[in-house]
């Protein structure tokens, strides 16, 4: 599974080349990894968020159970992406663009 979870956080790196660090963490609240300095302690939070944010989503007959909202958490100069699945939560944080040129 540590070969599976490695190959992963690499294909996220390779798929954004602003990804500067990832957390997995497993569906009891354990950090499975963490990648780019973010400290394992950021796991418990990660999970904590993704729990919390279930209750936002509307029930809806035909809404799958696997269906879970996505948590993006903005500062000045990075963003914190957040995702639950049925498997694991996955936190990708993200130097945001900088598209205006500093003045």
């Amino acid at each position: 599974m540590d070969a599976e979870i490695a190959k992963a956080i690499s294909s996220i790196y390779e798929e954004d080349e602003d990804v500067v660090g990832v957390v997995v963490v497993d569906s009891s609240g354990l950090c499975l990894a963490t990648d780019g300095g973010i400290p394992e302690e950021a796991a418990g939070v990660i999970a904590s968020i993704a729990a919390h944010s279930e209750p936002l989503l509307p029930a809806h007959p035909t809404q799958s159970a696997d269906i879970s909202p996505v948590v993006q958490i903005e500062a000045e100069s990075l963003t914190i992406t957040i995702r639950k699945t049925p498997v694991i939560t996955l936190g990708i944080f993200k130097n945001k663009n900088k598209n205006v040129s500093d003045k």
